[in-house]
């Protein structure tokens, strides 16, 4: 899924989209996405000025953004639009820096009334960097 297509399916804009691409949407099943860590970004500047690591609170937003990709629907893109409801967890194991591509793979563990739990699990290369569980919620 191209950038143009992500912005579909996507309630974010610029600089809050944290999704490069989305490789893989099953429909209410997961979904599996990156984004490629940059010197250039505005956190890169005061987390931390001398070793640069991305921050976790914005690891937690990608997951959440690749996630709801589990919900996103061709026909109609923007039909639903979801909030980060909970975060439970969360652990990460290592960090992660510019140059680095950080992968997220998510699959839905349950659902209830307007809340979808999933799991995801982010990884660089084949190092599990961080992984939990998130709730999502969504409005229409």
């Amino acid at each position: 899924m191209e950038t143009i297509d992500i912005a579909r399916g996507l309630p974010h804009r610029y600089p809050f989209v944290m999704v490069d691409r989305i490789t893989e949407t099953l429909y209410m099943k997961r979904s599996k996405g990156y984004k490629n860590i940059s010197f250039n970004e505005q956190w890169a500047v005061g987390h931390f000025p001398d070793e640069p690591i991305y921050p976790g609170v914005l690891m937690i937003e990608t997951m959440a953004q690749v996630g709801g990709f589990i919900f996103y629907n061709e026909e109609s893109p923007a039909a639903n639009k979801f909030y980060l409801s909970a975060v439970n967890q969360i652990k990460f194991m290592h960090p992660v820096v510019p140059g680095d591509t950080f992968t997220v793979e998510a699959e839905l563990v349950e659902s209830f009334h307007i809340f979808h739990q999933i799991k995801c699990t982010a990884a660089v290369g084949d190092k599990v960097v961080a992984s939990g569980l998130l709730t999502l919620s969504y409005s229409n």
